[in-house]
């Protein structure tokens, strides 16, 4: 006589890597994130227009004077300006010099899509009205401090004679650089969720890009690629990834990133100083 061992057998889902969930939340939220995208496409275009054709002379000033007023030579000074927008663009999809409300707004609904929470149409505009000034606050700020580091690399790069202190300090200033455009992986989704200082939304957001460096400086990476490379394959390529996704997808990628890094090293910080969430509603 033989006993038979019943067998169980238990229903288990697959475990659900990082990848598969950023893929299954892309595919469902897609034509939300295109959406987003063509409303900050239309926030976007005068600053973006702005920053490529007079902010960039900071860092590669063109002498206006040398080109005569012959087609040929405004033709070539146009299409100068018109190549520096690729590379203007990511300053507004990190975001460093983006409008901040509209971060604001969208750090509003990805936080939902990325924690599967209910989202609702009028997040966006709620977010905006919400954080409007202190966002706005942020934006002034971090676009001196863009301006001035580009004066300062500028100033030493002419002013000083090749050796080592010129090497040292655009060394320091770029590095300096590097950490404050990881900082605006973080600034927003902080000042959405917690009450803090503008002070202390720096502060946070730079120790985030420090301890995260590498992380950061790979996602930085990517989103620099999805910028660039389009407007690289064909300058009218680029223009449709623009309008279609490139903002609202850099902006989904940026915070499916930094909310599970914020909820787990944050949040215990800021329970434990007894600072209160912010509540959208």
């Amino acid at each position: 006589m033989s006993d038979k061992k019943k067998v169980n057998y238990q229903e288990q889902k697959p475990t659900e890597t990082k990848f598969m969930k950023f893929m299954e939340i892309l595919k469902t939220r897609f034509w939300n994130i295109a959406k987003y995208n063509m409303i900050c496409v239309g926030i976007y275009a005068l600053f973006i227009v702005f920053y490529a054709f007079f902010v960039s002379q900071i860092y590669f000033p063109i002498d206006v004077s040398d080109y005569q007023q012959g087609y040929s030579n405004f033709g070539e000074l146009w299409a100068i300006l018109i190549l520096r927008i690729p590379y203007t663009l990511v300053f507004f999809t990190i975001p460093v010099v983006a409008f901040g409300p509209a971060v604001s707004g969208l750090a509003v609904v990805f936080r939902s899509y990325v924690r599967r929470d209910d989202s609702f149409s009028s997040d966006f505009g709620d977010g905006m009205k919400k954080f409007f000034w202190k966002s706005l606050a942020v934006t002034a700020i971090s676009t001196v401090i863009t301006v001035c580091l580009g004066i300062a690399a500028r100033f030493y790069q002419l002013n000083l004679q090749a050796g080592f202190w010129k090497t040292a300090l655009l060394l320091i200033i770029g590095g300096f650089s590097l950490l404050f455009i990881m900082m605006h992986m973080y600034i927003y989704q902080i000042l959405v969720e917690y009450n803090l200082s503008i002070w202390k939304l720096y502060r946070y957001s730079y120790v985030f890009a420090i301890l995260r460096f590498f992380p950061n400086l790979l996602i930085i990476a990517g989103i620099a690629a999805l910028t660039i490379l389009p407007f690289k394959i064909h300058i009218l390529f680029g223009a449709v990834v623009m309008a279609t996704v490139l903002f609202g997808l850099s902006s989904y990628i940026i915070n499916f990133f930094t909310w599970p890094a914020l909820e787990k090293h944050l949040d215990p910080i800021m329970k434990e100083q007894r600072i209160n969430k912010v509540k959208l509603y």
